[in-house]
């Protein structure tokens, strides 16, 4: 896709596959909008943790699942120059996790899972269409459930 032409009033756009009454989304980058996104990762991942100390302590036949690593797949345009301070992407699984290995990389284009219908659509999008991924972290906790005696 490319701006072909444009004025004060219009944006054209031309590219293959492009036609009249197709969505357009633009992306603004926002550390602010960024953090409160990591706030909902740090949630879910808490909430692994939860769930592993219930199912552990009521010892009633619910195996609980152990987290012994994680992998962390971050836009190379976020970090420390893009939040002003470090370890900001790795804090939510640091913190849920104290002392468990995780490993990650910045990268140039995030690895997501594809867009089906499974997952949900961008709002307005077309079902060929998918949600953009841009200044995204990927996180990835590995974990395993222990085999018990009746196994």
């Amino acid at each position: 896709m490319f701006l072909d032409r444009g004025d004060e009033e219009y944006l054209y756009v031309d590219g293959i596959g492009i036609k009249t009454g197709d969505f357009f989304q633009f992306y603004y980058s926002d550390p602010n909008t960024a953090l409160a996104s990591l706030t909902k990762v740090h949630d879910a991942l808490k909430n692994i943790t939860r769930e592993t100390k219930s199912k552990s302590s009521k010892g009633d036949g619910d195996k609980a699942a152990n987290v012994f690593g994680g992998l962390i797949f971050a836009c190379y345009g976020r970090g420390e120059s893009f939040f002003g301070r470090h370890n900001v992407d790795s804090s939510p699984f640091l913190e849920n996790f104290p002392g468990v290995p995780v490993s990650g990389i910045f990268c140039g284009g995030e690895m997501v899972r594809p867009c089906t219908t499974v997952i949900g659509q961008c709002e307005g999008a077309s079902p060929v269409s998918c949600c953009l991924h841009v200044y995204s972290t990927v996180y990835l906790a590995m974990s395993y459930t222990p085999l018990s005696v009746e196994d």
